[in-house]
C-alpha cells in the first residue's frame, strides 16, 4: 500500500485503538501506520514476559518457553514484554494439563500447526479478497483502516469462540474412536476405511489457467469434499495438492464417499479414486499403514472417472454397491498382485 498520508481523523482513529503519539511518529517515519491497526489489536495488552508467566504460575522460565515453543509460538527473549493475562491463564492452564512422559507436547504440537493453518488461511482470503478492492488508489485511508481494525477484531472474536467447535468435534472423534477401536487389538489401531481422490487433469491445466481460476477450482472441491464426507459421517483428513484423503467408519460409507466425489466433473478435469478398509494407525489426527498406502495406490492406478478397491473392501462394502472385478494389479509396496475391484456406480458421465 502506498505510504498513508497523515490526517487528523486517521490519528485520532488509531489512538482510539491505543497508540501513544511516540508510537505514531515511529510508524509514520517508518511509512507504516496502515499496519497499527493490526498490531495494536493483536499485542495491544501484550505487557508479560515468559519470566512474567512462569513466576505467576510458580514454574521455571525454560518450561513455558518450552510450551509457547511446541504450540509453534517463537519466544526470541524471555524478557520481550509479549504476553496477555489471558495468555497467563492459558499458559497456567497448560502446564498443569500437561501430561508427563514421551509424548507430553504432542497435542500442542497438533494444536499449534492445526491453528498456524487457520492462522495462514485467514490471512490468504483477506489479501485475496478484501485487500485488494481496499488498496485502489482512490481508497479512503481512513475506511481502509478502520475496515482493517474490524476484519481483525472480528478475527480475534471467531478465534476465542473456536471453543464452540472444539466441543462438537470433540464428542464426535469420541464416537468414532467407540466404533472404530470396538474390536482394536491395540489403543492406536483404528478400523477404518481410508479413500483418496485425486483430479485428473489438474496439473496440465494449471500451466495455462489463471491463479484464480485455480483457486476457485481447488476451493470447489475442497468444499465438495467437506460436504460430502459430513454427510456420510466421515472425515476429511487431509487435500494434498489436488488430492483429498478421507476416512470413513466402514466401508459402505467410504465407497458413497468416493463414488459422489468422482462423479463431479469439471471441464478438463476427471476425479479418480482408491479405497481400503483395516486396521490403521492412529497419529496427530492422522493414519497411517498398509491400508492406507493400499488406497493411495489403488487411487494411482484407477483411470478417470473411476474407484478402485481391494477385495477385502469390495466384500466388506457389498450388498450396497456393485462391482466389477479388475484383475490382479501389482501394487508398489505390496510384495504379492492384489485382486482389484471397479466400483460400478462411480462409472458415470459427467452433465
Amino acid at each position: 500500500m502506498a505510504e498513508i498520508v497523515s490526517t487528523e481523523g486517521l490519528m485520532a482513529f488509531l489512538r482510539t485503538l491505543g497508540a501513544t503519539d511516540e508510537l505514531l511518529d515511529t510508524a509514520r517515519r517508518e511509512c507504516r501506520l496502515d499496519r497499527l491497526p493490526t498490531e495494536l489489536i493483536l499485542s495491544g495488552d501484550a505487557k508479560l514476559t515468559a519470566g512474567d508467566l512462569a513466576a505467576q504460575i510458580g514454574v521455571g522460565v525454560d518450561q513455558v518457553v518450552g510450551l509457547w515453543r511446541a504450540l509453534g509460538i517463537t519466544v526470541a527473549d524471555e524478557h520481550e514484554p509479549m504476553f496477555s493475562e489471558r495468555d497467563a491463564s492459558f499458559t497456567a492452564l497448560a502446564v498443569h494439563f500437561k501430561p508427563n512422559g514421551l509424548h507430553s507436547d504432542e497435542l500442542f504440537r497438533v494444536l499449534g500447526s492445526s491453528l498456524a493453518r487457520v492462522a495462514e488461511a485467514a490471512v490468504s482470503l483477506y489479501v485475496q479478497t478484501v485487500e485488494p478492492k481496499q488498496d485502489a488508489c482512490e481508497a479512503d485511508v481512513l475506511a481502509w483502516v478502520k475496515r482493517l481494525a474490524d476484519t481483525t477484531s472480528m478475527a480475534v472474536q471467531l478465534g476465542d469462540s473456536m471453543g464452540t467447535i472444539f466441543v462438537h468435534h470433540l464428542s464426535d472423534a469420541i464416537d468414532r474412536q467407540r466404533v472404530a477401536q470396538a474390536d482394536a487389538s491395540e489403543p492406536s489401531l483404528f478400523r477404518l476405511a481410508v479413500g483418496f481422490v485425486d483430479l485428473v487433469g489438474f496439473t496440465p491445466l494449471s500451466q495455462h489457467a489463471s491463479p484464480s481460476d485455480l483457486l476457485g477450482l481447488i476451493g470447489g472441491f475442497e468444499a465438495r469434499a467437506f460436504e460430502v464426507a459430513s454427510a456420510h459421517n466421515g472425515r476429511i483428513v487431509k487435500h494434498i495438492g489436488d488430492e483429498v484423503m478421507f476416512v470413513a467408519l466402514d466401508a459402505s460409507a467410504g465407497c458413497a464417499i468416493a463414488q459422489e466425489l468422482t462423479n463431479d466433473c469439471s471441464e478438463g478435469i476427471e476425479p479418480r479414486g482408491g479405497v481400503a478398509f483395516g486396521d490403521v494407525i492412529t497419529r496427530h489426527g492422522d493414519y497411517y499403514g498398509p491400508v492406507v498406502n493400499l488406497a493411495s495406490r489403488l487411487a494411482e492406478l484407477a483411470i478417470p472417472r473411476e474407484v478402485l478397491l481391494d477385495g477385502a473392501t469390495a466384500s466388506a462394502g457389498s450388498g450396497t454397491f456393485g462391482f466389477r472385478p479388475a484383475g490382479h494389479r501389482l501394487v508398489k509396496g505390496f510384495d504379492k498382485p492384489i485382486e482389484v475391484f471397479s466400483l460400478d456406480s462411480a462409472l458415470t458421465d459427467c452433465e
